[in-house]
């Protein structure tokens, strides 16, 4: 039995060293046939989402601040009458067309410049020719007005149609040399007041 197993021992060992001298067996490559393609680089695609449109917001107006209304002109007294400025514009028959007058509550009679006056009858009547606003005017002498001083001169004081504001009066005028017209107490008694500090308060009426 001793042989025996001598026997098999070597024949272990012997075993055990055919398998630490046998090399590994190389691992055959494959076969390349052909001229090898290089594979192309992938490009990277970056994918950007959609922006969605962006509706732009209408501007908003400033709005204009109403413009404050202007305070009413006043152009008359509580009572009813006119309110007269230091200057008015009237309209005269005579030369048909707006003059401009001045309103004297101090003077006691209106008064009218005119040139080239002549004196005549008509009818048994004093009647007097005259140019005004280069205007020749005929009409009859309603009085005569002497004069203050001793002299010998007197004026003629003639109707004429007047309108101012609602006013249309045929009011008493004298006539003086020159030029310009002058409202007196005569035309605005009973009627109108007078505000010094103001002018041409009532509007253009014909």
């Amino acid at each position: 039995m001793r042989t025996t197993a001598a026997v098999v021992i070597a024949l272990f060992l012997a075993g055990c060293a055919q398998q630490i001298t046998r090399e590994p067996e190389p691992t055959p490559e494959p076969e390349v046939s052909g001229e090898v393609k290089p594979i192309p680089p992938v490009e990277s695609v970056v994918t950007v989402p959609d922006t969605p449109a962006v509706t732009p917001v209408p501007e908003l107006k400033q709005q204009a601040k109403p413009k404050p209304k202007p305070a009413p002109v006043i152009t008359k007294t509580k009572d009813g009458k006119l309110i007269l400025g230091a200057e008015e514009w009237v309209w005269l028959a005579p030369a048909k067309k707006h003059v401009r007058v001045k309103v004297d509550s101090g003077a006691a009679i209106s008064t009218i410049g005119v040139s080239e006056v002549q004196e005549f009858e008509r009818d048994g009547n004093d009647w007097v020719k005259f140019s005004a606003g280069g205007r020749l005017v005929e009409l009859p002498v309603e009085r005569w007005l002497k004069s203050k001083d001793e002299s010998k001169e007197r004026k003629a004081v003639v109707k004429l149609r007047a309108k101012l504001g609602e006013l249309n009066e045929l009011t008493e005028f004298a006539l003086t040399a020159g030029k310009g017209i002058v409202l007196g107490v005569n035309f605005i008694r009973d009627v109108a007041i007078v505000d010094g500090n103001r002018k041409y308060v009532q509007p253009k009426s014909k």
